[in-house]
């Protein structure tokens, strides 16, 4: 089965960092259906990876207006649903 294009839709974050994420939502996605499992998963992994404290949010339609560390925010889509990951906090 060939992975789903990602469309990154907005970023700040390091080519490194952000090809990392990447690859974390695509895992979620393929172990988990339902989209809040998609965003405990990808939370968990992140703060596992750079530290806490990581916010994501995942759904097909949202609005939003957030605060977060420079360098550490992007949304994106991938199988049609829209996440927005982002580090916020201490």
């Amino acid at each position: 089965m060939s992975e789903e294009k990602i469309e990154v839709k907005e970023t700040d974050m390091e080519d490194p960092q952000r090809d990392m994420v990447i690859s974390v939502v695509r895992e979620a996605q393929r172990l988990y259906n339902i989209d809040k499992d998609v965003a405990a998963f990808v939370k968990e992994e992140l703060d596992k990876k750079f530290g806490a404290t990581w916010h994501v949010i995942c759904g097909k339609c949202f609005g939003s207006r957030v605060s977060y560390e420079m360098g550490h925010f992007i949304l994106l889509k991938c199988n049609k649903v829209n996440v927005m990951i982002y580090k916020c906090g201490y």
